[in-house]
């Protein structure tokens, strides 16, 4: 009797450690399975977040690309296939019957591609203005050139962009074929040239490399004069 009473009291303990058992390993995979889905829930967002920017540069290089720019020491260049010519001696023409100074037309050798034009005002005083056509460089730069009755300081401040306060001096002077031009500071590290002929300057600015200032120079300096367009 006394073993069996031994039996039967221990046999309800057991069970109901058995039971235990059972249970805590029941819930071991409840309380882990959170965590998993918390871990592939935030490495399914880095992911997305990855591939948002990877996407975000490959459409900013199919953009460059379709524009047709590149990069090349000392600034940026462009590819000319991609740009609307102008035609200078026309702009130039058109120009002449709104200018208050002689135009000249310059004709440079073959690679040069104009491809803007305009007519600004220059300073404040209303009066002074500024005919400007740009051109894409063989080396695939840019160069313009102004022809102005306003003053070297004025060009010189439109040129780099700053303000009317700020002073502006010559950095050195360059001579073209005879002709003496001062050098002065542009936008960022570009330069500016400038020779004064009485009744017009010309300036020329832009990020070409020497060679290229003075074959516009040259061109410039040599341009035929512009005649209004007849009746």
């Amino acid at each position: 009797m006394g073993d069996n009473a031994s039996d039967e009291t221990a046999g309800p303990a057991s069970a109901g450690a058995d039971t235990e058992s059972e249970t805590e390993r029941q819930a071991e995979p409840e309380t882990e399975q959170p965590a998993r889905r918390s871990l592939r829930g935030r490495l399914g967002m880095r992911d997305m977040l990855l591939s948002m920017v990877v996407l975000a540069v490959g459409v900013l290089i199919l953009a460059a690309i379709s524009q047709g720019f590149s990069f090349s020491p000392g600034g940026a260049s462009s590819d000319t296939s991609n740009l609307q010519p102008v035609d200078v001696p026309a702009e130039l023409q058109a120009a002449v019957g709104q200018a208050k100074f002689p135009l000249r037309e310059p004709r440079l050798p073959a690679g040069w591609r104009a491809n803007s034009d305009s007519v600004d005002p220059i300073g404040g005083n209303g009066t002074d203005q500024a005919v400007r056509v740009g051109w894409i460089t063989p080396g695939g730069r840019y160069l313009q050139l102004s022809q102005s009755n306003g003053t070297v300081p004025d060009l010189v401040r439109s040129a780099a962009g700053i303000g009317s306060a700020v002073p502006v001096a010559p950095q050195g002077t360059v001579t073209v074929n005879g002709t003496q031009w001062t050098v002065y500071p542009g936008v960022r590290s570009e330069s500016s040239w400038v020779v004064d002929l009485g009744p017009v300057r010309l300036f020329i600015t832009g990020n070409g490399t020497t060679d290229e200032f003075r074959t516009l120079a040259v061109a410039a300096l040599g341009g035929r004069p512009v005649t209004a367009a007849g009746p």
